[in-house]
């Protein structure tokens, strides 16, 4: 089934992605809302690898920025472009493009985005992630007595 969203110009409507994957906080995940599309963001070792490549930057180097509030738009729409990418379910969605991604961003208005990306950014920049972008469980610690009764 496809889904259309009505614009309000004399444009021709625009066919939306398939429905996207709801991200499970409780798992660790992530998702990011564009133009009333909420899309589920996967950190996988690629879709980092993609985005050091295209933004020249390092993954903690994106992190500093993101926490600095200086991520430029270029930087988030190729960010967020890749992470969904990782996570998609679909074929239109695997296709979305940086560019109109940051054009959905900048309406949106960036403080919010560059948020979510940067928490998913430190997500896989603290270990918090397998290879193909999975959550790992957390681990935990136990104490033991090891003096001799």
């Amino acid at each position: 089934m496809k889904r259309i969203r009505k614009t309000a110009g004399a444009g021709a409507p625009q066919e939306l992605p398939a429905e996207q994957p709801v991200a499970i906080a409780d798992r660790g995940e992530h998702e990011l809302t564009l133009g009333g599309v909420t899309y589920c963001l996967r950190p996988s070792h690629p879709a980092l690898k993609a985005i050091e490549k295209k933004t020249g930057r390092s993954n903690l180097a994106l992190v500093r920025l993101g926490n600095a509030g200086e991520l430029t738009n270029e930087q988030m729409g190729i960010i967020a472009a890749e992470l969904i990418r990782a996570g998609a379910q679909d074929a239109m969605t695997r296709a979305v493009s940086a560019d109109r991604l940051g054009e959905l961003i900048f309406e949106e208005g960036s403080a919010t985005a560059s948020a979510r990306l940067t928490i998913c950014l430190l997500d896989a920049a603290t270990g918090g992630r397998t290879a193909s972008g999975e959550a790992k469980a957390a681990v935990t610690t136990t104490e033991t007595d090891t003096t001799a009764a």
